[in-house]
């Protein structure tokens, strides 16, 4: 079970961050320096090959502004609510 959500977990964020340099017009490698890690370990967490460690996760969190940060967590609960719910039926 712990698997699933972290898998779920992984992919989600993935999604977000790709998301946000998209919305930003940043490159690959812009995000990679403002994420503090090698632009090929970005690629490989954008194409959700790895998922991205605390550290990463936490530079991420800072680049988002009040409510960009509210929308995440909204965003994770109701992911993890509908997985639930999926998983009760």
């Amino acid at each position: 079970m712990r698997t699933y959500y972290k898998r779920l977990l992984q992919d989600f964020l993935a999604e977000q961050i790709r998301r946000f340099r998209a919305e930003h017009s940043y490159t690959q490698e812009q995000m990679a320096e403002r994420l503090r890690i090698s632009p090929r370990s970005y690629i490989d967490l954008e194409h959700k090959r790895y998922g991205c460690s605390a550290m990463t996760f936490g530079f991420f969190l800072l680049m988002l502004d009040m409510d960009a940060l509210i929308q995440l967590i909204n965003d994770f609960r109701e992911l993890i609510e509908k997985a639930d719910q999926h998983d009760a039926a």
